[in-house]
């Protein structure tokens, strides 16, 4: 059985627009579709919760996907993916953006 992938987004927004990214992203939960069903294993976003090290990021996003396959596809050719980065550039206009994956090679679960 392959790993699955999670992808991590951290991002600059205006923390008076946080709450119009959050409903933004919430639209995009249900449209998120590949071959007509959704793919995403699960999704999350939020405010960030920090101090110092936070380096100013204020909203962060976390995305489980099956494989890099489905990975690759919400970069270049997902629908609601693209019409959510349009939603954010019209009406909560990211200031920087940083994002990673990884597949764990530990994880723990209580």
């Amino acid at each position: 059985m392959t790993t699955p992938i999670t992808r991590v987004t951290m991002i600059k927004i205006p923390a008076d627009k946080i709450e119009i990214a959050l409903q933004g992203f919430e639209t995009f939960t249900k449209t998120q579709q590949k071959d007509g069903k959704p793919y995403i294993l699960s999704m999350e976003a939020g405010p960030a919760q920090g101090n110092v090290r936070d380096q100013g990021y204020t909203f962060v996003t976390k995305s489980v996907f099956v494989n890099m396959e489905d990975m690759k596809f919400y970069e270049t050719q997902c629908a609601g993916h693209q019409e959510y980065k349009v939603f954010l550039r019209e009406k909560a206009p990211v200031e920087g953006l940083m994002t990673v994956y990884f597949q764990a090679d530990v994880s723990y679960i209580s």
